[in-house]
């Protein structure tokens, strides 16, 4: 969770108190009372507590809050806002998907809550073994999507199989028989429609579902 909203309303309610003490003791020439520090506290403690709201829910407007991941709609509006920025610098964007197997039957044999553990555990893996300029989002149930701004023209084996042997590493003891698939398409080559380039690395991880990845 960021701060953005406590350091911004702390800066507002400063300069405020700041301009009150030149108005009331410079300006006015009223003498200095207890009652103004005290004051000065109270907006303080409030300003801290409306940004904490402010951060809280920005935070949950973007984030999935089960894996801490990112959701569609703030991964669909980095998607707009990053191709805007490859299409200057003359890069591409790898758009992966990834979907883990069989997690309908260990819901079914485990419960819903071994689960949940599952899909925390395989989003704190993904975002181990990405870099910090990617962006991992859960797409929906047991999907997962990853926004990789890249400048090399040999996507699959420059990223995806470094990212595959890093998956491969990784391990969930309770349920050994787990995998991951996964697909993936590039912006702008295989087409400029986020939904379009969606569908594609769908499409192949669908094709892939016999080259699963263990964890």
């Amino acid at each position: 969770m960021k701060y953005s909203g406590r350091i911004i309303a702390m800066l507002v309610v400063s300069l405020f108190n700041i301009l009150r003490y030149f108005y009331y003791h410079q300006y006015l020439e009223l003498p200095f009372k207890a009652n103004f520090f005290i004051l000065t506290f109270i907006f303080l403690s409030v300003a801290l507590w409306c940004g904490m709201q402010f951060d809280r829910v920005k935070y949950y407007s973007e984030k999935d809050p089960l894996t801490d991941t990112y959701n569609r709609r703030t991964v669909e509006k980095y998607f707009r806002e990053i191709t805007r920025t490859i299409r200057n610098k003359d890069q591409k964007l790898g758009v992966i998907m990834i979907d883990l197997n069989k997690f309908k039957e260990i819901n079914d044999t485990y419960g819903h809550h071994k689960g949940d553990e599952l899909l925390i555990h395989l989003a704190y893996i993904i975002n181990k073994s990405v870099k910090k300029s990617d962006r991992v989002a859960r797409w929906g149930g047991d999907e997962f999507l990853i926004l990789v701004p890249t400048s090399t023209n040999d996507f699959e084996s420059d990223y995806i199989q470094e990212f595959q042997r890093k998956l491969e590493n990784e391990n969930f003891d309770e349920f050994p028989s787990v995998g991951v698939s996964l697909g993936f398409s590039i912006y702008p080559d295989d087409g400029q429609d986020f939904q379009e380039l969606i569908q594609i690395a769908d499409g192949a991880m669908y094709k892939a579902k016999g080259k699963e990845v263990a964890i």
